[in-house]
């Protein structure tokens, strides 16, 4: 193990596999069985770059080999750091890939065991007009099934498939996202409130777009057994509990003033300077920790918010990328280990990772890409 204060030189690393997946093999072990372990500090090694930062130490380490796990992979924060959703899937030695031809009004799952095709699995789609339809099909790995979603423009609802290793649809459920109204005689207004927003560690979150939708909802459907929960509210953001499986709360945002509603229907405010809808958020003993950011601008900040006192708790001293730009992207996740907040950025002008004192909001340690102002 070498610190890397005193070394010059990035070691960037390349794996390369003969046959790969969008996503790895999943486990046939719930996850939820690990819940007993102490999964915010399953390990101290946080990768980020070609380096491992040593989150005890709050130093960065170059280690011989690839450790067994890491903090991202093995923490219940895990599912953040994840985009599961792919239109190819690996899950228990089998790929699964849509195959997709709208000219030929193709619309399968093919199932392939190494490179053998061994099963297709035929979608329910409709066609009443071929020659304008166009489905999205999503795929993702759930326990040891899979699951399919799919929307398409001249369709009202999601239709969402659970399948079993063995392609075998086992569940179905139209959820819909939008309606239709006629504002003269035969002619259709298709007027769309609802869309995809995330996922939890058993849910997937649809919900409705607070600047756009004329209809506001929340629809929260069991990846188990397809039980559907709705909220006549939109989220901004969602607040899952502290086990990182359900959700918990949304969070709604109108200029600087965000309402934080929970479950059980207690509601905060708070105002957040220059705040934006694409917060992240972490609710860990009646304190929510919140990266405060924008996909399309450069910044970010960080806050602590008491749901026992209703007062911010402090707000940190995040540093900076401070880059200039007119087309942008950025993405903000945050995660816990033991008495520390982990923000990773990810902006198009460079990335980096912030450590914070969970009590205090203190700032300890940097690491990554920034533009010292002259």
């Amino acid at each position: 193990m070498t610190n890397l204060k005193t070394m010059n030189t990035i070691f960037f690393f390349a794996l390369i596999s003969l046959f790969s997946c969008t996503t790895p093999q999943t486990s046939k072990t719930d996850p939820s069985d690990n819940q007993s372990k102490n999964e915010a500090e399953c390990s101290n090694f946080y990768p980020f770059q070609a380096y491992y930062i040593n989150l005890d130490e709050n130093n960065a380490v170059l280690i011989d080999g690839i450790p067994a796990t890491d903090f991202k992979t093995c923490s219940k924060y895990a599912h953040r750091f994840k985009n599961i959703i792919a239109d190819s899937i690996c899950l228990n030695g089998k790929t699964y890939i849509v195959k997709k031809n709208k000219e030929k009004e193709i619309y399968d799952i093919a199932v392939f065991e190494g490179k053998k095709h061994i099963n297709t699995i035929k979608l329910p789609v409709v066609k009443p007009l071929p020659e304008v339809h166009e489905y999205f099909i999503h795929l993702l790995p759930y326990k040891n099934d899979i699951i399919m979603f799919m929307e398409d423009r001249y369709t009202t609802h999601f239709m969402i498939c659970k399948y079993n290793a063995d392609g075998r649809e086992i569940m179905r459920k139209e959820i819909e996202h939008t309606y239709i109204t006629h504002p003269e005689p035969k002619t259709n207004h298709y007027n769309r409130y609802l869309y995809f927003k995330g996922l939890t560690a058993s849910q997937m979150i649809f919900t409705s777009h607070v600047a756009f939708a004329d209809k506001f909802k929340t629809i929260v459907l069991s990846m188990d057994n397809f039980d559907v929960t709705e909220y006549n509210k939109t989220a901004n953001g969602l607040i899952l509990d502290e086990n990182e499986k359900n959700l918990a709360g949304f969070a709604t945002q109108i200029n600087d003033r965000f309402t934080v509603q929970m479950i059980d229907n207690t509601k905060y405010e708070f105002e957040i300077k220059n705040g934006n809808p694409a917060c992240d958020f972490i609710l860990k003993n009646k304190l929510l920790y919140i990266a405060n950011y924008h996909p399309i601008a450069t910044g970010s900040s960080l806050h602590c918010f008491d749901l026992n006192t209703g007062k911010m708790k402090w707000t940190a001293d995040v540093k900076q990328i401070m880059a200039s730009h007119s087309k942008y992207s950025n993405k903000v996740i945050i995660s816990v280990y033991k008495d520390k907040i982990i923000m990773e950025g990810d902006e198009a002008s460079g990335d980096y990772v912030q450590i914070f004192d969970a009590e205090t909001g203190k700032r300890l340690v940097v690491f990554g890409d920034f533009l010292e102002a002259k």
